[in-house]
């Protein structure tokens, strides 16, 4: 991959996730990174193709960092931190995750954005459902939910929390993730 073309992901993400997918523009990003806006459609003829191929990098990145997490030998809590870690990376960061950008601005995004918006959230709940499940069944983690539920309580949680902490300046985003894993201790 070409360092221009990482560029534009890595500040296409960061523009979907600072501004949001219907607020930024390619000017935007061929402003940033000074170079002309033919150059930033040659890579990314589309906006349609820059939204596709963050959540794309967004995908792999996940599954790489479940694998890395599985070769390193990380217990369930372990696992679980980690995950939430990035949120709080997110929140000081003053970024809200990908997924709870691009999800209010659904209906605009082409087919193929979408799809891969939609594979992404499968993908962190059914792992986040396996992860509680495992856990519960070796009496790391306890609850009273379906795993799928827990999975989704969390993981909505996880975003909503990053998106109102912009309203509510006083959010305790950190008390919530600790609150999280609060609830989960036997």
């Amino acid at each position: 991959m070409s360092v221009t073309r990482e560029k534009i992901i890595e500040l296409g993400e960061n523009l979907i996730r600072t501004k949001g997918y219907n607020a930024f523009s390619y000017q935007d990003i061929s402003t940033e990174l000074g170079i002309k806006n033919a150059a930033v459609h040659y890579y990314f003829p589309t906006k349609e193709n820059l939204g596709t191929s963050i959540l794309k990098t967004n995908i792999q990145r996940f599954e790489e960092m479940v694998d890395n997490m599985h070769s390193r030998g990380f217990d369930e809590w372990k696992q679980l931190d980690s995950f939430i870690k990035i949120y709080i990376k997110s929140h000081r960061e003053q970024k809200v995750c990908i997924v709870g950008s691009l999800s209010p601005d659904l209906n605009t995004l082409s087919e193929s954005t979408k799809v891969e918006l939609v594979r992404m959230t499968e993908l962190i709940h059914s792992w986040l459902t396996h992860l509680l499940a495992t856990g519960r069944e070796k009496k790391i983690f306890a609850f009273r939910e379906e795993p799928q539920q827990k999975a989704m309580l969390i993981f909505s949680c996880l975003v909503a929390s990053l998106q109102l902490s912009r309203v509510m300046e006083k959010l305790d985003h950190k008390g919530i993730c600790q609150a999280i894993i609060e609830d989960l201790k036997p």
